[in-house]
């Protein structure tokens, strides 16, 4: 594949590579026309499993066609055939931030275009880290009340993405965002699905994390609803704040057990570990059924607070425990230095 100009449409100067997936790679660009700093996602295949050629001369036809069509057999698909699904996946990204774009917490988009015979994506760009970066930097595992707060801000942006209609179906660390500002957003929406449309081959149409994934969302025929997004949730904190994923639903049908989370760590509040459990059960009507639910506990036994570093552009961020006896501890705080860290 070629390299793709420094500029793009005139306008946009590529400046570095902030990250690749499966179906794309991610720039650090300028947008000349404003000098601010944007995020430009170009299609690619280069990332794909056994695929070593791109569509590149129809890139953007595909990418303008409708959705695809549900398939038995996901093995079965041709390698042309995920490809156009990689477009359509781009494609949709773009749709569902225009469609959302009044949510906070859901990364602006900027414009959609075609160039070197291949589709680009431009966003609003987030300084900051994914909540699985968070995690190496704390060896791995956070303080539940840094988990907690990103959960917390997740939260809101569900429930506004909710009451619009749409689920978002991959919450998971790499895409749980938190600012140097303290704000949180949610990113890769190429997934998301519509609430009121035919959900019932949605695993087949979209790839999934099996490792956040909710049973519903990988066996074909079962409806996806809020409680869908709430499990993949529940099973990114729970990765955050013990250090490992629950163990995969599939696994759990098959009779193996759940650990509950405070087997992992010792000093966590019970009321953690009774949304965490509740929010992976297996059955998506015995779980937490709005977002909203598991807000009103967070917010009854958590108060969290945000101040701006002057000058630095960083914000520090802080919790405490309504219910704890304790003395209030600041939680962006290493459980065995307790110094204060800056976003």
């Amino acid at each position: 594949m070629s390299t793709p100009k420094d500029l793009l449409q005139n306008r946009y100067r590529l400046r570095t590579v902030l990250g690749t997936g499966g179906f794309s790679t991610i720039y650090l660009a300028i947008d000349e026309t404003t000098g601010k700093e944007v995020s430009v996602k170009e299609f690619t295949a280069e990332h794909m499993d056994g695929l070593a050629t791109v569509l590149r001369n129809n890139a953007y036809d595909i990418a303008s066609q409708s959705e695809p069509q549900p398939v038995p057999d996901p093995s079965s698909i041709s390698g042309e055939e995920k490809l156009s699904r990689g477009l359509m996946q781009i494609r949709r990204e773009a749709q569902m931030l225009d469609f959302l774009k009044d949510v906070h917490g859901v990364p602006g988009h900027i414009e959609t275009f075609q160039e070197n015979n291949t589709f680009y994506l431009v966003k609003e760009y987030l300084e900051g880290m994914t909540c699985r970066e968070y995690m190496d930097r704390f060896r791995g595992r956070l303080p539940f009340t840094l988990a907690l707060y990103i959960m917390k801000g997740t939260l809101e942006i569900l429930k506004g993405t909710h009451a619009r209609g749409y689920i978002h179906c991959d919450v998971s660390p790499i895409n749980s965002f938190l600012c140097r500002d303290g704000g949180v957003y949610l990113i890769d929406w190429g997934n998301a699905a519509d609430l009121h449309g035919s959900m019932e081959d949605h695993v087949v149409r979209q790839a999934v994390n099996v490792r956040y994934a909710a049973p519903e969302q990988q066996i074909s025929g079962r409806q996806l609803t809020p409680a869908t997004d709430l499990y993949c949730l529940c099973a990114t904190i729970y990765d955050a704040i013990c250090g490992e994923p629950p163990r995969q639903c599939v696994e759990r049908l098959r009779g193996e057990s759940l650990v509950p989370p405070s087997i992992h760590v010792s000093d966590l509040p019970p009321f953690v570990t009774d949304i965490l459990m509740k929010g992976l059960l297996l059955d998506p009507a015995e779980r937490q059924q709005s977002a909203q639910e598991i807000l009103d506990v967070i917010d009854r036994e958590v108060v969290f607070s945000v101040t701006p570093v002057a000058g630095t552009g960083n914000a520090s961020v802080s919790a405490r425990l309504v219910n704890e006896k304790r003395s209030p501890f600041g939680f962006l705080t290493s459980r065995r230095i307790r110094r204060p860290t800056v976003l």
